[in-house]
């Protein structure tokens, strides 16, 4: 038989832990009912009131009240919104103002993807956009368009020197087309003419200075040459050049052309060994202007540079398209009718006709040569420089004189022109038929003789058919003028 179990004693462990608990938890609420008691009998002492002599600061009023609380947001309407949206970007839409159409119509399409009228808004800015970009094609192809012919119709005027007419056209197209005020291309050229314009002035008063000074020293065919180079580079202001070669046409009158009277005169011969001179006639002529002396190698080189006209062909007297030095007052020669005739027409004058030269030459009183009827008193005096001369001095070199020659034969003739025999024949507006081969052709009529020529030609009555296309070492000219 088993042995009898002993009962198991109690374990005190559980009953000492409930026994602490209570302790401390006891202890706790002594100590909270104490701070309590503390705070209880803590009375806050009344302030003093202040001595009855002693002033009172003035009583500080109260703050005023707390501002309301902001009322809570109202609760978000996202229709509304949206609707607002959608209206500020159809009104941007009207005014064109695309790019802001289009940020407000994004922004309602936040609020609403799917939302009525978007898709009609967003095709509405899209074909505004096209519309807007063509619109803006089609004008910068009528301004490029519009640039072309400007610039073709500019070019013209500067080729010409025009330039304030360039400048005129530039400023109405910038009134006709507005947008080519910003264009980069339309500004270039305006700032390229107004300089061509401004530099072209210079030059133009340069030469107008320097025509000046000529017509004050009496040099009158270098001022004319001067003034025409003038016009050259400002030909818009060509009336006022003209009005100053009036002015030099007007001096140059007084003091190298002389006057012939209106009166009478004989002309022509009645000689059959002469007959192209027939018949011997009075005439009375209108009074007219003619050249003292005979044009000179630098009157005709003025002319030269005034016109840009090339020198006298096949003429040796012309180096470098210059006239020989110490020829200057030597006639020109070796030129065509028709060179004699553009010199004239440039100076405000014209070639005579045979008869007012041989008024001019020969004088009322018939006489044979312009210093009269023989032609040299003594073998050795001579009036002309004719081929006589030079047959008795034959160690010099025959040729031309200076018009105002004074060591060589050089008398006037009645009204004190000077040269109208010897030295170089001179051409005259009078035509002649003359038969070449089996043709008939204009010729002009010459005048004078030459250093090449005997005494017979040096008769006032003498007349020489010449073929105008020539040119010749002895043939020069002179010119004339009418009196209003």
């Amino acid at each position: 038989m088993a042995p009898e179990a002993k009962p198991r004693g109690a374990n005190p462990w559980p009953l000492a832990g409930i026994l602490v608990l209570v302790v401390l938890l006891s202890a706790f609420l002594v100590l909270q009912w104490r701070r309590r008691d503390a705070e209880r009998v803590r009375i806050k002492e009344p302030v003093p009131a202040p001595a009855p002599h002693v002033s009172v600061e003035p009583e500080v009023p109260p703050p005023p009240p707390r501002a309301a609380e902001p009322a809570p947001a109202s609760r978000p309407n996202p229709a509304g919104e949206y609707a607002a949206k959608l209206e500020a970007a159809r009104k941007a839409a009207d005014e064109g103002r695309w790019d802001d159409a289009e940020k407000l119509a994004a922004e309602a399409r936040s609020l609403a993807p799917e939302g009525e009228g978007l898709r009609e808004l967003a095709d509405r800015i899209s074909r505004g956009r096209k519309a807007e970009a063509e619109r803006a094609a089609e004008e910068r192809r009528r301004r490029e368009k519009a640039l072309a012919e400007i610039r073709e119709q500019v070019e013209k005027l500067r080729r010409d020197d025009l330039w304030e007419a360039a400048l005129q056209v530039l400023e109405k197209a910038r009134t006709e087309h507005p947008g080519l005020a910003a264009d980069e291309e339309f500004r270039h050229l305006i700032d390229q003419i107004a300089s061509l314009r401004r530099e072209a002035e210079q030059q133009y008063e340069r030469s107008m200075a320097e025509a000046r000074r000529h017509l004050e020293a009496g040099a009158f065919p270098a001022a004319m040459a001067a003034a025409e180079r003038a016009a050259a580079f400002y030909p818009e202001r060509r009336s006022l050049v003209l009005e100053f070669q009036e002015r030099i046409r007007t001096l140059s009158a007084r003091k190298n052309m002389v006057r012939i009277p209106s009166t009478v005169c004989w002309v022509g011969g009645d000689s059959d060994e002469y007959p192209d001179e027939k018949p011997l006639r009075s005439v009375k002529l209108p009074a007219f202007l003619i050249d003292r002396y005979e044009v000179t190698n630098e009157e005709y080189y003025a002319f030269m540079l005034a016109t840009r006209r090339p020198p006298p062909a096949r003429s040796p007297y012309w180096p470098g398209g210059k006239p020989l030095k110490g020829r200057e007052r030597h006639p020109v020669v070796y030129v065509t009718y028709e060179d004699a005739e553009a010199y004239a027409r440039w100076a405000g004058k014209r070639l005579p006709t045979a008869e007012e030269w041989e008024v001019a030459a020969r004088g009322p009183d018939r006489r044979e040569y312009p210093w009269g009827n023989l032609f040299a008193e003594k073998e050795n005096v001579f009036h002309a420089n004719s081929l006589e001369y030079w047959q008795l001095h034959k160690h010099l070199a025959p040729g031309t004189a200076p018009v105002d020659a004074t060591d060589l034969p050089n008398d006037p003739s009645p009204f004190g022109v000077y040269g109208m025999a010897g030295n170089v024949w001179e051409w005259t507006s009078t035509t002649m038929r003359r038969k070449v081969g089996d043709r008939e052709e204009e010729f002009r009529i010459l005048k004078g003789g030459s250093f090449m020529t005997d005494r017979r030609a040096l008769r006032c009555a003498n007349v020489y058919p010449e073929d105008p296309r020539l040119g010749h070492p002895d043939v020069g000219f002179r010119c004339v003028a009418d009196i209003p």
